[in-house]
């Protein structure tokens, strides 16, 4: 609750237990089907992300949508910043990703 996510980096401590690792083997769990659904269930009611890079992609996504919607167009500039991210930044490395 303190922080407003749990976008735990790996090697952060929490009243000197390893919260980073331990919820690094949560993820790892999961991600081989050995996690207790229970535990799971659990995990995601707090809103563990279990794949940041897909929900960043599905962020920085739907802040293109919102610029597409208000201005018209896709064509972002390359510095331009929505709600404090870099769009123009993401749009431009999914482009040369494309090529």
């Amino acid at each position: 609750q303190r922080e407003g996510t749990c976008n735990v980096p790996a090697l952060h401590k929490e009243d000197g237990l390893n919260l980073g690792i331990w919820l690094s083997h949560q993820k790892t769990s999961n991600k081989k089907r050995t996690l207790d659904h229970k535990y799971q269930k659990q995990l995601e009611e707090l809103g563990v992300v279990w794949n940041v890079l897909e929900n960043q992609w599905e962020e920085m996504f739907a802040l293109l949508v919102q610029f597409q919607q208000r201005e018209g167009t896709c064509n972002v500039p390359a510095l331009h910043k929505e709600d404090g991210l870099n769009l123009g930044e993401w749009l431009n490395a999914q482009r040369q990703l494309k090529k």
